[in-house]
């Protein structure tokens, strides 16, 4: 693959890229180089089941075979496909907890852990129950841990880095 993604895993059916932050992850209004047109580019199909925004980095499932995209559709839905991210926040949240404020009407669930807390961060582990949209950040800011770099919800700390400190490090499923 001759792109800024590097592969985790490919056999005949999926693919697993880890997408830089700064690249969307299909074409948007403003046009610009995206994943999905990256990965066509290289491919004979590009099945795109999921996505990340386009400040996060991270892990994304990719169908290349049309054979499973009704099942990877199904297993998205039912919530059989866990998806699991780290962030650097400010402040320090409790140990463990959930984060469920509906978001635009509809139910949001995020898990998280607290791994470690230096001065005013801490590295947190999130697993998202549903998939709304900007779902992590909005639920960390609301609970007043905005995640370091979110210039679009973290208020102050969206000034204390150059990016947004939120990767999509996991993915479990079976296949």
């Amino acid at each position: 693959m001759s792109s800024p993604l590097r592969e985790v895993y490919r056999d005949d059916y999926l693919l697993v890229v880890e997408k830089p932050f700064g690249l969307a992850s299909q074409p948007t209004r403003s046009g610009g180089e995206n994943l999905y047109d990256l990965l066509c580019k290289s491919e004979d199909y590009v099945g795109l089941h999921h996505r990340l925004d386009t400040p996060a980095s991270g892990l994304i499932l990719v169908a290349l075979d049309r054979s499973i995209n009704a099942q990877l559709a199904r297993d998205f839905k039912a919530r059989r496909i866990e998806r699991g991210y780290s962030a650097v926040v400010v402040g320090q949240p409790p140990a463990t907890g959930i984060l469920d404020r509906p978001l635009d009407g509809k139910a949001a669930k995020t898990h998280y852990s607290c791994l470690a807390t230096h001065n005013a961060l801490s590295l947190l582990t999130l697993r998202l129950e549903t998939g709304r949209t900007h779902q992590i950040r909005r639920h960390t800011a609301e609970a007043g841990f905005p995640i370091v770099g979110d210039r679009r919800y973290g208020g102050s700390a969206g000034r204390l880095w150059s990016r947004l400190a939120l990767h999509a490090s996991s993915l479990r499923l079976s296949h």
